[in-house]
């Protein structure tokens, strides 16, 4: 499996439209600009590019909680640890 936390930071990289400079661990998510339909987005390509499955339903927003990249990163390797 590619390393999860350059897989999702090229991932997020690529929705992020209101990025200004570097993106990493602390770059905060409300600095991104992505939008729910960038969410879904992202989620699709976790789970095709890195094969975790992400629970997600369309109510809920995914990112509520999270503050940074860092915590996104957190959140989804813990989804793809052993169980």
């Amino acid at each position: 499996m590619a390393d999860i936390e350059s897989a999702l930071l090229e991932i997020v990289k690529e929705h992020a439209v209101g990025l200004a400079g570097e993106l990493s661990r602390d770059t905060p998510v409300a600095d991104l600009g992505i939008d729910s339909f960038a969410v879904v987005e992202i989620i699709y390509e976790v789970e095709e590019k890195l094969g975790i499955e992400v629970p997600f339903n369309a109510n809920e927003n995914p990112l509520e909680g999270m503050k940074t990249v860092g915590d996104l990163i957190d959140a989804v390797k813990k989804l793809a640890a052993p169980k």
